[in-house]
């Protein structure tokens, strides 16, 4: 007989949990919103340096390899 109980005790708690989540969310709009924008903005920097560094020429290519790399 527990174990027909235990099933639907885990959904009401995890139904109590997401309504305690939203709830949160609601009162701490600013401070989530700011956290994700931040969150977002170094994501994008470290994505883009990524990829900077990943397609940068090498030391030791002269102006005209650099123009052809870039190029291509």
């Amino acid at each position: 007989m527990s174990a027909g109980l235990i099933a639907p005790a885990a959904q009401v708690c995890a139904f109590a949990l997401g309504c305690a989540m939203i709830h949160a969310a609601r009162a701490h709009t600013l401070v989530l919103s700011r956290v994700l924008a931040a969150t977002a903005l170094v994501i994008a920097i470290l994505v883009l340096l990524g990829a900077s560094l990943a397609c940068a020429p090498d030391d030791e290519m002269r102006l005209d390899d650099i123009t052809t790399y870039n190029a291509a």
